[in-house]
């Protein structure tokens, strides 16, 4: 008898807790879906505030590159004005020579 008390036993034991484990298991599922929500929005905030800042220093640095590539242009365009009227002026002066 002491047999078949020590597998009701043991069945008890198993079957209790598997219940307990199954509970625990859906407890801590839920708290870690509670924190991963939690969690994901403060990294979205997060990621939100970086996205807006590089976009902003983006433009920034757009206009400011825009601004120089422009000056560089005009500079470049007066230099070669500059270069032909030397030139043309240089060519004169010799042929007439």
């Amino acid at each position: 008898m002491a047999g078949k008390n020590r597998g009701r036993s043991f069945l008890t034991g198993l079957i209790v807790g598997g219940v307990v484990g199954s509970a625990v298991t859906v407890w801590l599922v839920g708290k870690m879906r509670w924190w991963g929500r939690r969690r994901g929005a403060e990294l979205g905030g997060r990621a939100g505030e970086i996205a807006s800042i590089v976009t902003e220093r983006g433009s920034e640095f757009l206009a400011r590159a825009k601004e120089a590539i422009s000056q560089a242009i005009e500079e470049g365009k007066e230099t070669a004005r500059k270069t032909r009227t030397d030139l043309e002026e240089r060519f004169k002066g010799e042929s007439e020579e």
